[in-house]
């Protein structure tokens, strides 16, 4: 029924992810869900990422669980085992889960896209391409509007959490270019991708 599966970062306890629907007589029951699928997971890896729930379109088509059987698919631009941050439709919607290990830093990188992001374990650094940073707190987000950023976790004891739901949104102009998605290479030895 929910996930059980904990987070390849260690010292992180599951997220347990319930889905709400109905059975046939109308009732509001919860539907079965496979367990988190972590990518980047090996023992190494600095970030976690799990999709927790998408849909390909907003609004979303929640008539005879379509949302719920395409989440709980194989394969799909919703399914589980899919790890993009922005549903590839261009207007659907992803709930990622995020974990960082101590001192995990992610690249530097935009998304076409508005992202809502809340921390929800530890604390995380949101840090800007012009420099500025801001540190997150439980509780504390960041609304990400396509610009280019970097997560840090600055503990060097502690893993972080955060969740996103990331939109799409339509390219605009930025400083004379349409906006695109761009990941920057790592310059240093232990940071991860995201």
């Amino acid at each position: 029924m929910a996930s059980q599966h904990a987070s390849p970062v260690p010292g992180l306890p599951p997220c347990k992810r319930y889905v709400a629907t109905h059975d046939s007589n109308g009732k509001s029951i919860y539907a079965e869900s496979p367990d988190q699928h972590y990518h980047n997971s090996s023992p190494s890896a600095a970030i976690a990422l799990a999709r927790s729930f998408s849909v390909a379109a907003i609004p979303a088509d929640l008539a005879h669980d379509a949302d719920v059987k395409a989440y709980r698919a194989e394969s799909g631009i919703t399914s589980y085992t899919q790890q993009e941050i922005v549903v590839p439709s261009a207007s659907g919607a992803n709930l990622l889960v995020i974990d960082l290990k101590p001192g995990a830093s992610s690249a530097m990188h935009r998304t076409v896209s508005i992202d809502f992001s809340i921390c929800v374990i530890g604390e995380i650094d949101h840090e800007l391409d012009g420099g500025e940073k801001v540190r997150l707190r439980p509780g504390d987000h960041i609304v990400q509007r396509g610009t280019m950023h970097r997560w840090s976790n600055p503990s060097t004891t502690l893993p972080a959490r955060f969740v996103a739901c990331t939109l799409p949104c339509i390219p605009f102009d930025v400083a004379g270019e349409k906006l695109k998605e761009v990941h920057l290479p790592q310059p240093r030895e232990g940071k991860a991708e995201l």
